[in-house]
């Protein structure tokens, strides 16, 4: 038997365990933060007995990292043609965007939480974890890192401090004042911020 033949042969079931698992896992971390993501939640939510769950996840860790990556949209980036200024505001119309969503916000307090009581503390989950934050902050930095440096003498490019005076008004907007960061508002922060570093 080929291996197409055997994938084809794939028990539907197993497919639709995983998907019950990380709906559950995703609503939960949506829901709550990292904290609420446990092996006994999941398990009552999704109605997936325990030993299927560790047969698609093997560790707590595994689970989290497939469901905040469900929950951690791409960001879409600039267009490469547009000035320097507007690609950046399109990376922060952007952000304002998902961090508007609940998905989003879920992310945030799920980076926040890291190395806080509640996440796994063992050496190999620690790694596991950090490893997935450094990839889901490059996610996000690295576009920012290309644009910041075209539009910021090189003298003050430091690429992490501006990249939280652009996000941090949206985050702000969303976590405490609950206004949405429509485009006026983006145009502020990005010229606000430009013009400040002239």
């Amino acid at each position: 038997m080929s291996a197409r033949q055997f994938a084809d042969r794939r028990d539907p079931r197993l497919d639709r365990s995983r998907s019950a698992i990380l709906s559950a896992a995703v609503a939960l971390l949506s829901e709550g933060g990292v904290r609420q993501v446990t092996i006994e939640a999941v398990t009552a939510r999704s109605g997936v007995a325990r030993s299927t769950l560790y047969r698609h996840f093997p560790t707590s860790v595994e689970l989290l990292a497939a469901a905040f990556q469900e929950l951690l949209p791409p960001l879409r980036l600039p267009d490469p043609d547009a000035t320097p200024r507007d690609r950046l505001l399109q990376l922060v119309v952007a952000q304002a965007e998902q961090i508007d969503q609940a998905p989003a916000v879920a992310a945030v307090v799920w980076l926040s939480t890291l190395g806080l009581s509640g996440v796994p503390s063992g050496a190999e989950d620690q790694s596991r974890l950090g490893a997935l934050r450094e990839r889901v902050v490059e996610r996000y930095r690295g576009p920012f890192e290309a644009v910041l440096a075209e539009c910021l003498p090189s003298s003050g490019r430091d690429i992490d401090v501006a990249a939280a005076q652009l996000v941090g008004p949206l985050l702000f907007n969303a976590l405490v004042t609950g206004r949405p960061s429509d485009r006026g508002f983006c145009v502020r922060i990005v010229d606000d911020f430009l013009a400040g570093r002239r």
